[in-house]
């Protein structure tokens, strides 16, 4: 049948009205009191963490600040942050591990066996992760300090340097040098990546295609994923063309500057290029 109009319009709206009202009927005459009260269990595990709030004052709340605290530890260290984030994270994962303490102590020991596992979890991994953030910025600030001193540096310790820089990266860091190298210095991990890097002190001078050539052969040769080739100094036109088209890094005198400043992480001071840039 064929309706046109509102007239029609208002029919059907009002059919539609009837059939909502009778499936709600249903519905609560089928429903059961355990049912719904599992839907409810369902629908609401946490309570949002309040930030300013003294206290923790419920297990709902406490899911609510051991959520928090996961994505907080998550944020300060597996993200670049400013000097202020890393300042304001610190303070709210200490604060939620304090109420979460503070809790825990209030509670019957039924409920704190079954909470103490997570939190003392969340407490070993931020003093982990505090360990390693100290580690690696003593790392970046020999590097720093080093920096300034290149152009006293001895070829061997240019290879010290490069391998502290690089362990401040976050890389592991194996030193080889000496006779029968094949143009390696240092062998890098990261996860899944391995990388090898060769280092070449210069006070002046540039780095050429055949060399570049060479090292490319080593880095086939220990099946490395990658090669980085560091100095001093810088790289011919022909080089960074040869560079373009494999597996191999260029590092000269202002990358250096640029991953020591990396290193030290967001709102580092920069420093002067020293003068033999």
């Amino acid at each position: 049948m064929e309706c046109l109009g509102p007239q029609c319009a208002a029919t059907l709206l009002e059919w539609l009205r009837a059939r909502a009202a009778e499936g709600a009927l249903d519905g609560a005459a089928t429903a059961s009191p355990t049912a719904k009260a599992a839907s409810q269990g369902l629908l609401w595990k946490a309570a949002p963490y309040q930030e300013d709030a003294p206290a923790i004052t419920s297990a709902a709340e406490l899911a609510g600040a051991v959520e928090h605290l996961q994505y907080a530890v998550f944020r300060r260290y597996q993200n670049q942050l400013t000097r202020a984030e890393r300042g304001r994270l610190d303070n709210t994962i200490e604060n939620a591990l304090f109420k979460i303490d503070r809790y825990l102590l209030r509670v019957d020991a039924a409920e704190r066996a079954l909470h103490e596992a997570e939190a003392s979890r969340l407490r070993d991994e931020v003093r982990d992760h505090k360990e390693r953030a100290e580690r690696l910025r003593l790392q970046a600030r020999r590097a720093e300090l080093k920096l300034a001193q290149l152009t006293s540096l001895s070829p061997e310790t240019f290879e010290e340097f490069v391998g502290e820089l690089f362990e401040a990266m976050g890389y592991q860091v194996a030193q080889v040098g000496g006779t029968g190298d094949e143009g390696i210095d240092l062998h890098l991990r990261r996860g899944e990546l391995r990388a090898i890097v060769q280092c070449k002190y210069h006070k002046r001078g540039v780095v050429g295609s055949p060399e570049l050539q060479k090292f490319l052969g080593s880095v086939h040769h220990a099946h490395a994923h990658k090669g980085y080739f560091v100095t001093t100094s810088t790289f011919s036109l022909a080089a960074e063309k040869f560079a373009v088209d494999h597996p191999i890094e260029l590092v000269d005198g202002p990358r250096i500057v640029e991953l020591v400043t990396q290193a030290m992480g967001p709102g580092a001071r920069k420093e002067p290029e020293p003068s033999w840039f």
